[in-house]
C-alpha cells in the first residue's frame, strides 16, 4: 500500500494505491478529500475507507488466476476462486456456474468455510435475480450453507453477510439485521455488512433507518459490481422516507451502473412522478416497454412485508403511464 498526503490549511488530500509486489500491477487506487479538524479522526476515516475498498478489490483480483487455472485437478480453494470470478460477472449463467463450483468445493473440503459462505451468497443472488426454478429450495440451501460457514468460522464477517443476504430472500429481515450487526461488529469497515444492514432495516419497514447504513456501505465500497442494486434500494428508502430529491439522485446512479436492468427505470419513474416531472417519468416507462420482463423480482420480500409501499409504487408507475 502506497500513498501521499497534501495539506492546505485544514484541508488534506490523501492519495492511495495498492500494488501487487510480484507483478507491479496496480490493483486499486483512490483519492480522499478530508478536513484536518482532528488528526486521530482523520486517521481513522482513512483507515476505514482504505480497508473497506481494498478487501473487495483483492477478492476480485485473486479470483483471476484461479479462473484461468480451471484444470481437472483443481483444489477446493481453486474452485472457490474460480467461482468468485464467475460471481462478480453478474449474469444468470455465471451465477449458475459459480454455484456449481462452490458446491464442488464444499464436497471436496467440507470444513472450508469460504466454500460454504460463497455458496450462501450465490444462492441468494440466484433467487433475487429470478434465476431459480426452485427458489424456496435454493434459498434453503443458501441459509444452510451460511449457517455452516458461521459454525466453521464465526469470526469471518462474510459468513454473517451470507446469512444476512439469504435471510432477506427467506423473508426474515429481522434475522438479516442481527447477522449484519454481527458482521459489522467483527469488521467495522466491512462495506457489505453496512449495506445488508440497511437493506434489512428497509425490508422490515424502516425506511429512514435504512439510509445511513446504505450510504456508509456505498461510501466504503463505491466499485462493487452489484452497486446498482444497493443504489436502487437506497433510492426507494429515500423515497419512502419522504426525501424525494435524494431518491432521484440515487436512482440516477443505479441506472447509470445498470441501464439494462428494468427495476432501475421503475424506481426512477416513481421518483419523477413524486416530483411532478411526468414527461421524464414517461420516458422511463417508454424504455421499460422496450425491455424484457425481468425473470424475477429483487424487491419481492419488500413488497410482501410492506404492501402499502407496493401499492404506492404501483400507483406512481400508473401515473407515469405504466400498465402491467
Amino acid at each position: 500500500l502506497e500513498g501521499s498526503v497534501r495539506r492546505s490549511g485544514q484541508h488534506i488530500r490523501v492519495s492511495t494505491q495498492l500494488v501487487d509486489a510480484t507483478s507491479a500491477n496496480q490493483i486499486w487506487a483512490e483519492r480522499y478529500e478530508l478536513e484536518m479538524t482532528e488528526a486521530f479522526a482523520v486517521q481513522d476515516a482513512i483507515a476505514e475507507r482504505v480497508a473497506g475498498a481494498i478487501e473487495p478489490e483483492l477478492l476480485k483480483t485473486e479470483s483471476l488466476p484461479a479462473a484461468a487455472r480451471s484444470s481437472g485437478n483443481a483444489t477446493a480453494w481453486d474452485l472457490v476462486r474460480q467461482g468468485t470470478w464467475h460471481f462478480h460477472h453478474v449474469g444468470r449463467q455465471t451465477h449458475l456456474s459459480a454455484r456449481k463450483l462452490f458446491r464442488e468445493a464444499c464436497r471436496l473440503v467440507p470444513e472450508l468455510a469460504e466454500a460454504h459462505l460463497w455458496l450462501g451468497r450465490v444462492s441468494a443472488g440466484i433467487v433475487a435475480y429470478g434465476w431459480s426454478d426452485k427458489p424456496e429450495q435454493d434459498i434453503r440451501e443458501g441459509l444452510d450453507a451460511a449457517l455452516k460457514a458461521i459454525r466453521l468460522d464465526e469470526k469471518n464477517p462474510y459468513s454473517h453477510y451470507a446469512l444476512a443476504i439469504c435471510s432477506i430472500y427467506a423473508n426474515a429481515p429481522e434475522q438479516a439485521v442481527l447477522a449484519a450487526d454481527k458482521a459489522i461488529e467483527i469488521s467495522p469497515s466491512f462495506a457489505l455488512g453496512h449495506l445488508v444492514l440497511g437493506m434489512g432495516q428497509f425490508f422490515r419497514g424502516s425506511a429512514s433507518e435504512a439510509i445511513a447504513p446504505l450510504e456508509h456501505g456505498l461510501m466504503l465500497n463505491p466499485y462493487d459490481p452489484q452497486n446498482f442494486v444497493w443504489f436502487n434500494v437506497l433510492a426507494l428508502a429515500y423515497l419512502f422516507a419522504g426525501q424525494t430529491n435524494e431518491a432521484l439522485a440515487a436512482a440516477i446512479k443505479a441506472r447509470k451502473i445498470a441501464p439494462a436492468w428494468r427495476p432501475t427505470h421503475e424506481t426512477l419513474a416513481c421518483c419523477y412522478v413524486s416530483l411532478g416531472r411526468l414527461p421524464e417519468a414517461g420516458s422511463c416507462v417508454k424504455l421499460m416497454r422496450e425491455m424484457e420482463n425481468p425473470s424475477g423480482d429483487a424487491l419481492a420480500p419488500l413488497r410482501l412485508r410492506n404492501p402499502h409501499w407496493a401499492d404506492e409504487m404501483a400507483h406512481l408507475l400508473k401515473k407515469a403511464g405504466w400498465q402491467r
